[in-house]
């Protein structure tokens, strides 16, 4: 076979298993230029801050000063492969931690505050420790902590949060998180919800299980109860209720409210509990927070 100038070839690589180097001698470094030049163009975009963004091939720009997708809702623009562009992907709901002055993150807040999550927690430098330090949660999937909101783990209060006060909470815990990327030294807490040795013989399960629950230091998750509060946290300030207006519960008003919860406010529904002054000192001591730093008074 002749090529187009005349002179004799061999068949195309389609046809023979030596393909058409022969006939045209250039090919081959002309296919490496080309994919040499498309490298030195990826690289370059990458370098200057804006590659090539396979997601607008789907979706509209919005938020064009950001710069590119990816800066708010992770995933990968370098390709338009659906599976491998949204991997860990963050929705536009969970994605108001990204943009400052973020109104979900200002909501957020107030709920944080309202709610007491740091009678457990430290969010923002502040809390106490009795489960996950939330400013270490700086790379966590989103989607994962609002799963986590909606399905509370056993000794968590279930909140009953909306779908929207939900996602504000989301994105408060990944603001400061990702702001103050704290807690990377800190040794893990280690939170125990299985029922313990002995813990049938517990005074907080025995005297107060059966309405209310409690995330404790020293034995963990106590409690079956939903009709009452959870006591997580009671005795420090991140505590959402109050013993009295102004006052903070401490040992001696745990014990007060006890022998007679209608003396302390008539319209309390609590009967009293019949505890000795021993029992009364043990769940006190069971309630106490261990001492940090963003439970100073």
């Amino acid at each position: 076979m002749a090529d187009q100038l005349g002179r004799p070839g061999r068949l195309c690589r389609n046809h023979c298993p030596d393909g058409c180097r022969d006939v045209f001698p250039g090919g081959e470094l002309v296919a490496r230029l080309a994919v040499l030049i498309l490298g030195f163009g990826f690289l370059a975009g990458c370098v200057t801050g804006t590659p090539q963004e396979g997601c607008l091939g789907c979706h509209p720009v919005h938020y064009r000063a950001r710069g590119n997708c990816v800066s708010c809702h992770r995933g990968n623009g370098a390709t338009s492969r659906k599976n491998i562009a949204h991997y860990r992907f963050i929705p536009a709901a969970l994605a108001g931690f990204t943009l400052p002055g973020s109104p979900q993150v200002a909501l957020g807040k107030r709920l944080a505050e309202r709610y007491g999550c740091r009678r457990c927690h430290r969010l923002a430098g502040l809390g106490n420790g009795l489960a996950t330090n939330l400013d270490q949660l700086g790379r966590e999937d989103p989607q994962r902590l609002l799963d986590a909101i909606k399905q509370p783990a056993t000794a968590m209060p279930d909140f009953c949060f909306a779908g929207t006060d939900a996602a504000a909470l989301v994105n408060t815990i990944m603001a400061a998180a990702t702001e103050r990327r704290g807690g990377a030294n800190e040794v893990p807490v280690v939170v125990h919800f299985t029922p313990g040795k002995g813990v049938r013989e517990n005074l907080f399960v025995r005297k107060c299980g059966g309405c209310h629950r409690a995330l404790t230091a020293r034995e963990g998750g106590l409690g079956t109860g939903d009709v009452a509060p959870n006591l997580a946290g009671l005795f420090s300030r991140f505590y959402p209720g109050e013993f009295r207006p102004a006052e903070r519960w401490n040992a001696e008003r745990l014990r007060r409210w006890l022998d007679n919860p209608r003396v302390v406010r008539p319209a309390a529904r609590m009967q009293p509990v019949a505890v000795t002054p021993a029992e009364a000192v043990v769940l006190a001591e069971l309630l106490q927070v261990p001492p940090s730093a963003g439970d100073a008074p």
